[in-house]
């Protein structure tokens, strides 16, 4: 996994086509109508229409999709902790020590920062 060049990957846009985003919509998507995004529950929440996601969301949401494939976050926790780096990052601009996470790491962060 050394050799593996993230950038790269993720300029080929494989992992980004819309039938594989729509894998991950539904988890974050319900993450983000508890903690009050507008922008997911208007689009139709966990069921929305891509259509009718905003820009800002839909950016920040591949951003997060970025993130768990780079992480293999294959528990629902370290996916939650993620999703809230993932908006602190974009939307604080604070450090990992600004936050509390159940699993998430320091160098986990530092990597989804590279990422976002």
């Amino acid at each position: 996994m050394d050799n593996f060049d993230l950038k790269k990957y993720l300029a080929e846009g494989s992992l980004l086509k819309e039938d594989k985003l729509k894998d991950y919509w539904p988890e974050w998507a319900a993450g983000e109508i508890e903690v009050g995004n507008e922008n997911v529950i208007d689009a139709g929440g966990i069921n929305a229409d891509f259509g009718k996601v905003s820009n800002q969301t839909m950016n920040t949401f591949k951003d997060y999709v970025r993130a768990v494939i780079a992480l293999n976050a294959n528990s629902k926790e370290l996916r939650n902790d993620i999703a809230g780096a993932v908006s602190s990052i974009t939307f604080s601009d604070g450090g990992f020590e600004d936050y509390e996470f159940e699993l998430l790491n320091a160098d986990q962060f530092a990597k989804i920062q590279d990422i976002v």
